[in-house]
């Protein structure tokens, strides 16, 4: 049960993401050890992305490296943490983040999503399994949320449209399996510098005609038939 009053709505950033073909890896024998272990080693790629740390899944070339680029620098910390079977969810305060740390929130995800083979082959050097999920999916969004409490626990679960948003965001197109909304307001010129662009989902559940922001190289290679069913190009 909860108490019988949620919390003022309070605007935040919420990011849920979620391993492809964690089913069939789950339906091995042994799980009891794999699954463990490979959580493990995806949530410690997370940390990495939030907290931050030396990158060892992004190949950043010399100059980089010269730079220190491939430390990251510690983002804000989540306000909530959730593990949903295959995947997790974050919480985060909106007023936390200023412009810079969100757009590097998405460019660290981003980073993670396209070098995931790297993570899975951390996990495999000590655990050789088949059947390893081979992608992770994002959906970042931004909007309120209310805080229930549990009158027993005391402790606290989240409600609110930005969660429901990232939920759709993230399955909304298997073949990008990243997509933010524009609700984040990240300056359009720190978009068009990381090469994300703006679209509009016309099919996204319960969300009619949501702007989305997009990798544009990724975006681009969808087949034209994908494009013309989820997507319309902004004017």
């Amino acid at each position: 049960m909860f108490k019988s009053t949620a919390s003022y709505p309070e605007e935040a950033i919420v990011l849920i993401f979620d391993l492809e073909g964690f089913s069939s890896f789950f339906s091995q024998t042994d799980v009891h050890n794999s699954v463990p272990r490979y959580l493990n080693t995806v949530l410690d790629a997370l940390s990495i992305v939030i907290s931050g740390g030396e990158c060892y899944y992004v190949d950043f070339d010399e100059e980089q490296l010269s730079k220190k680029e491939n430390i990251y620098s510690p983002l804000p910390s989540p306000i909530h943490q959730k593990f949903l079977g295959d995947g997790m969810l974050y919480i985060w305060r909106y007023n936390d983040f200023d412009k810079n740390d969100i757009a590097d929130l998405l460019i660290r995800l981003w980073n993670l999503k396209i070098n995931f083979r790297e993570v899975n082959f951390k996990y495999s050097e000590d655990v050789p399994v088949i059947d390893i999920p081979q992608k992770i999916r994002f959906g970042v969004s931004a909007g309120s949320v209310y805080k229930l409490t549990y009158t027993q626990s005391g402790k606290d679960e989240f409600i609110g449209y930005s969660i429901n948003l990232g939920y759709r965001l993230q399955n909304y197109c298997r073949e990008l399996g990243y997509i933010a909304s524009a609700r984040l307001n990240v300056p359009n010129q720190r978009l068009s510098k990381s090469k994300y662009k703006k679209v509009i989902a016309i099919k996204l559940k319960g969300f009619p005609r949501e702007i989305v922001i997009v990798n544009e190289e990724e975006f681009n290679s969808l087949k034209p038939k994908i494009k013309k069913e989820l997507f319309e190009e902004l004017s």
